[in-house]
């Protein structure tokens, strides 16, 4: 018996050593590593970014791997012990690789382990809709999945994307101007053909394609609160909702003509939260209007943390995007403390107006899409109550984004 034992024993660790440092990624194989002979599993940065469509970027000390609006930021290493205390990037022999599972975990990668090999893969995915949408002069085709994915852009004119990973698509009309086809890796999607060659907006669970709406002005979106049978804050009879849309249409008037103005809504109507927030996403400045009870200005701006995963994903591309086709990128990517600066610009120029205003951060959906300068602005009652007050709040915002953009109130861009 024990010498039957003895044999079974010596085949499993035989079997045991056939899968030791593999690491299987989608339908390739490459090596794991464990550095410090420790039990967690690394892997080649590049080669899983490959075999998986997945974005890279190795920049300011960092490497970047991006699946869609997900992004996963590693600090670099060069201890091995401390890559695997603090799951960090580990650079070993002039490559740089990544903790497997806590990879998988960021951006919901499938991960499982046979044997003793890592397996990572994508999950499946399925394209749910695609939608035809204007935002100000811009055509937008949006793309909602029932994950996030990963997509690339094929051809220019007419557009045609790679979706990786996306197994399911929906059912299309025979007369559809939009057609798929099925890949060993995913699904292309067909669309019509445009003037202007596409931009990918990438939102957690959407791809965005946009084209059209170039100006050489930049946006502006105005998202007035509520609307329809949210009314608001409701003091003294005064509506947030009317207030507010009362401000916007003011403020719309004096940017107009010297900035591309867009607003959310334009009338008593309810809009989506997360439409208002995907109106931010090709905004170089996006302000929210509130009002609370009270004299009070509050300026609100989304700390710069991983949920602004448009900012994360653009300052991603950023960094390998050549010279000659940053300006595209720049009118949707604001630099780091774009908001935060914004809103004390805000703050600043109601305090010279003789009201108290002050600034804060929180964490807000409406504001969380957004790739440019993007605040929401919470006024007092008591600012908002007569047409000269509103028209005293609207004058404020202009200055302030006049300012932030560098141009004077008279100057067009």
């Amino acid at each position: 018996m024990r010498r039957i034992l003895t044999v079974f024993l010596a085949l499993l660790g035989l079997g045991w050593a056939q899968y030791e440092n593999r690491l299987l990624v989608g339908f390739q194989e490459s090596q794991a590593i464990y550095p410090g002979g420790g039990t967690v599993a690394f892997g080649p940065a590049k080669f899983i970014a490959e075999a998986l469509g997945l974005g890279y970027l190795e920049a300011s000390g960092k490497l970047y791997l991006s699946l869609g609006s997900r992004v996963a930021a590693f600090s670099i290493s060069s201890q091995g012990a401390d890559a695997v205390r603090f799951l960090n990037a580990y650079r070993y022999q002039d490559s740089l690789w990544v903790p497997v599972r806590e990879l998988a975990r960021n951006l919901d990668l499938y991960y499982r382990n046979d044997y003793g090999a890592p397996v990572l893969a994508l999950r499946p995915a399925r394209l749910l809709e695609v939608e035809r949408a204007m935002a100000g002069s811009s055509e937008r085709y949006v793309l909602r999945f029932d994950r996030d994915v990963q997509v690339r852009l094929l051809a220019n004119n007419p557009p045609r994307l790679a979706l990786i990973g996306v197994r399911e698509v929906p059912d299309t009309p025979p007369n559809s101007a939009i057609s798929f086809s099925q890949e060993a890796w995913g699904s292309e999607i067909y669309l019509p053909q445009g003037g202007d060659p596409p931009r990918l907006l990438f939102l957690p669970q959407q791809v965005v394609v946009e084209r059209g709406g170039r100006s050489r002005l930049p946006r502006v979106v105005l998202d007035a609160g509520h609307g329809g049978a949210d009314t608001g804050v409701v003091v003294g009879g005064l509506r947030e909702k009317d207030l507010v849309l009362s401000v916007g249409q003011r403020l719309q008037k004096l940017l107009q003509g010297r900035l591309e103005v867009v607003l959310t809504r334009n009338a008593d109507r309810a809009v989506p939260l997360l439409g208002r927030a995907q109106y931010a996403t090709s905004a170089q400045v996006f302000i929210s209007l509130h009002a609370a009870p009270g004299s009070r200005v509050t300026v609100f701006s989304h700390p710069e943390i991983q949920t602004l995963r448009l900012l994360e994903k653009g300052r991603e591309l950023w960094a390998r995007t050549p010279a000659s086709q940053r300006a595209v990128l720049e009118r949707y990517v604001a630099a780091p403390g774009s908001a935060a600066r914004f809103a004390q610009k805000v703050s600043e120029g109601f305090a010279a107006a003789g009201i108290v205003a002050t600034t804060s951060q929180d964490a807000m959906y409406v504001l969380s899409m957004a790739g440019g300068a993007a605040i929401l602005v919470e006024a007092g009652f008591e600012q908002l109550r007569t047409p000269q007050g509103r028209d005293r709040v609207a004058e404020v915002l202009a200055k302030a984004i006049f300012s932030y953009l560098g141009l004077s109130e008279g100057t067009r861009p």
